[in-house]
């Protein structure tokens, strides 16, 4: 057998040494993990925007038709009417502070040589001509004195005369008055007292609260008529047609009497019907994305537009508000805006949606500042 040479091949070439392998290996098993450790990385980021509404007022005002039997597009209602009369006593609260009645004791001397008889209101008077009257008959024995009680004939304090003060007797005989004299034995003094009037105020305010004693019980009894209980609101519709009183204005008195008579009519209509309805017509002003929230229907404003008492039907008048916010399910919303986009970029693109109050981000790990490229990992939290 003939060996032939290849000029191009050194068979005894030396092979690479085992630390290359080595290197090549350590180098792809670094690689491996590198990458396993980024796609770990990736696949636990976590990002959630919570993104604060503006609160928009929505109102609705619209009309609806109440009717006893209630035939497509009107609600249930009962309309009800009667006359109803009350009449009350009330007292006289208003009053103004007028001088009383001037009151003290006199001692009557007879020095005469007879007794004197004196009546009832006899006068006595001072020196300067301030004017007493006894209240009650009295006999004053000869030579001896006797008390009394006085009054003046003026109120107020240019009546009131010290202990000591001495009177004569007007009308007894001029001779006679140097025997019998009299003198103030307890001062006399006024007093403060309150003269009450029936005023323009005394009377309105009787009124208004017997109105409000009439509706009640007008309103209790409507309601007993109509057969429905208390989940059914009422508007009350009053025509007054009598209301007096046996008293004027600034006539003196501590009490009076007041009454009045009311026609009313009872609108009552179940109250959730109506909320229902409220709901209804506010939700039909909103778009898709919009949803209602702090609702109050009891401040809601319901009037009566229209009344058949005959045939039981009415038109009420409704205005009512509540706040709107964009939901989740508008458009601008969606997550896919904003996936991969950096934290700043996805807070202006968010706080750039009309209706948006705030917008608050957290990344997990907080060292990321990138929002996650996958849907499953960005939770959107609306309120």
């Amino acid at each position: 057998m003939t060996l032939r040479h290849h000029p191009h091949r050194n068979l005894f070439a030396p092979q690479p040494a085992p630390a290359l392998f080595r290197t090549i290996a350590y180098s792809f098993v670094g690689i491996t993990v590198l990458i396993a450790i980024m796609a770990l990385w990736l696949s636990s980021t976590r990002a959630r925007a919570t993104v604060k509404m503006k609160r928009e007022i929505t109102t609705v005002d619209t009309f609806v038709d109440l009717a006893k039997n209630p035939e497509a597009g009107q609600l249930r209602g009962r309309i009800v009417k009667g006359t109803f009369q009350q009449i009350q006593d009330y007292s006289v609260k208003e009053g103004t502070p007028v001088d009383g009645i001037v009151v003290g004791v006199v001692t009557i001397i007879n020095a005469y040589s007879k007794p004197q008889t004196l009546v009832a209101t006899t006068r006595l008077l001072t020196a300067d001509n301030r004017l007493y009257r006894i209240d009650k008959t009295v006999v004053v024995p000869s030579k001896q004195s006797v008390t009394v009680t006085a009054h003046a004939d003026k109120p107020g304090r240019t009546s009131e005369s010290a202990v000591g003060t001495k009177l004569t007797i007007p009308g007894l005989w001029p001779e006679l008055q140097k025997f019998i004299t009299a003198e103030v034995t307890s001062g006399f003094s006024s007093t403060k007292i309150v003269k009450k009037i029936a005023s323009e105020n005394e009377l309105k305010d009787a009124y208004a609260s017997l109105q409000n004693t009439v509706m009640a019980q007008a309103e209790k009894a409507l309601r007993a008529e109509a057969g429905v209980g208390t989940e059914w609101n009422v508007l009350l519709d009053a025509k007054i047609i009598e209301k007096k009183s046996n008293v004027t204005v600034g006539e003196k008195t501590e009490s009076f009497l007041a009454s009045m008579k009311i026609e009313v009519t009872g609108v009552f209509y179940p109250a959730k019907d109506i909320e229902v309805l409220i709901r209804q017509k506010l939700k039909e002003k909103l778009p898709d994305e919009r949803e209602l929230i702090e609702f109050d229907p009891s401040r809601a404003t319901t009037a009566i537009d229209s009344l058949d008492v005959k045939n039981e039907k009415a038109r009420l008048h409704i205005t009512a508000q509540a706040l709107s916010r964009l939901t989740e399910k508008s458009p601008q919303l969606a997550k896919s805006h904003i996936l991969g986009l950096s934290e700043a970029d996805e807070s202006a693109k968010l706080k750039a949606v009309d209706g948006v109050e705030r917008v608050d981000i957290r990344i997990r790990p907080s060292w990321i500042h990138t929002i996650p490229s996958s849907a499953s990992h960005l939770e959107l939290v609306v309120q």
